[in-house]
């Protein structure tokens, strides 16, 4: 067994140890990226939770705050049209 062998089987059984954890660190990305659209008014407010349901089964629920203008034209639909 070589060094790249061992190594590779240690970072291995890390990575299923810090599994529990996965929910959040997603859930921070996608929290970051929402964050940027709310900077550039693409939405008006957003909320994330994020759950593990089981082993590499997790659950994220995102509530999306849209403003709509008169008309019922959404206004980041228009935005993203005139790009």
């Amino acid at each position: 067994m070589g060094l790249l062998d061992s190594v590779s089987s240690v970072f291995a059984r890390l990575e299923l140890r810090f599994e529990f954890f996965y929910p959040q660190f997603i859930g921070v990305y996608i929290k970051r990226k929402l964050k940027e659209y709310k900077k550039t008014e693409l939405i008006d407010d957003y909320k994330v939770k994020s759950r593990r349901q089981g082993k590499y089964h997790y659950s994220f629920d995102v509530d999306l705050f849209l403003k709509i203008e008169k008309g019922g034209e959404l206004s980041w639909l228009t935005k993203r049209k005139d790009t």
